[in-house]
This record gives structure tokens, sequence and C-alpha cells, in this order.
């Protein structure tokens, strides 16, 4: 399904490419190498040529089909979960970078890409149009691979964002309400998958940088 000499979209083979759907791509396929199938190593080198051409160096910041593009919002929702309030793609692209054998030694990218998501910590702003668990998701992964200060600053506001709003009682017990940039699309089932799986970062997974 990858493009030829680039990488993935929505649709097998269409010339289209955005950050979003490569990052899931390389997580499947990096998977599927640690488990011993055979993987075509090209599928990372132009991965990681993609981020190259999307991502400022000045910054680390991603984008999501080009450059200095923000991440994707439902039209009718683009006013209320303005664009600027996320880092998601800088996220993906940070943890694909790491999958992808990167360091902070090597590539000085991932720290600016770090710094800058500090600057995007998760709040449970229901007024701001801040609330992104996709976002979330991927950077509370990505972040916790970093370490040091830059895990113990997230996670401070993590535990304050996820842990304490979580429903404590009647139906909704243990969900998470769809109130965030995904919520009206994917409900509270999405909403509940995505906060659970952004909380189990650090204890499911194993830190790839040392």
């Amino acid at each position: 399904a990858r493009n030829p000499y680039k990488v993935w979209r929505y649709h097998p083979r269409d010339g289209n490419n955005d950050s979003s759907i490569t990052g899931w791509m390389v997580m499947a396929l990096k998977s599927a190498k640690d488990f011993d199938f055979n993987v075509d190593k090209k599928a990372f080198e132009y991965a990681r040529a993609w981020y190259d051409e999307v991502s400022d160096p000045s910054t680390g910041q991603a984008g999501y089909t080009k450059r200095g593009e923000g991440s994707a919002r439902e039209p009718q929702l683009a006013d209320r979960f303005p664009a600027e309030k996320t880092e998601a793609m800088t996220a993906v692209g940070l943890l694909t970078r790491i999958f992808l054998g990167d360091t902070p030694d090597d590539n000085p990218m991932l720290l600016q890409a770090a710094d800058t998501m500090l600057k995007r910590p998760p709040t449970w702003n229901e007024s701001d149009g801040s609330i992104d668990l996709y976002y979330w998701y991927y950077a509370t992964y990505a972040i916790f691979q970093m370490g040091g200060r830059h895990w113990k600053a997230w996670k401070g506001h993590l535990n304050k964002a996820l842990v304490k709003t979580q429903c404590p009682k009647g139906n909704s017990k243990g969900s998470w309400d769809p109130v965030g940039a995904w919520g009206e699309s994917g409900g509270r089932v999405y909403s509940t998958a995505l906060s659970a799986l952004t909380l189990q970062a650090y204890f499911r997974y194993t830190r790839l940088l040392r």
C-alpha cells in the first residue's frame, strides 16, 4: 500500500502521503520486524526521509502532509479545536524517529521536538480547544522514550489531565468524556481507549533510549 519512493496515506499507492498514517505503519512494521517477519528496509528509509522532508529542523515540528502544516481537524470543528493547540504530528515524528533508531546524540531534532512539545502539555480544559487525546497518546509514548527532564515535566501534566478526569461514578464510570478534538467522531469508546493507552505507555512499553 506504500507509495513508490514515498510513504502512506488513506488509500493504497494513490500518490498521497501524510505523517499520521505513516507513523502507524512504521509502528506496525517495526513490531513485525521484532517478531522476525520479513520487512522491506526501504519502508523505514523512506519514512525517515519523509519526516526529514516535513520537519522544521530548528523546532522539530512535523507537518501533516508538508512542512509547516498543522494537524488535521474536522472542518466543522476547526475553529473550536485550532490546529495550533496541538503538536500531534511532531509527536508522531519524534516517536517514529526513535523507532527508526535515532537518538538525541546523533539527531538533535529529537531534543528540539521534545522541547517544542513541552510547550503544549496535556491540560484538561474543555473551553480552549486544547484537548487532543491522539496527541497525548503519541506524545506520552515518545516523551517516555526520551526520559529525563522531558518525561518528568510531561508526566506531571498528564496525571492532572487524565488520572483526575476519569469519570468516577454512574454508567460512565471508568471512562473519559468525549470532549476532545476527535471526541465527536470517536465518542466515549475512542476517548476511553486513547486515554487508557496513553496511561499504559510507561507501564507496558520498553524504553528504547538508554
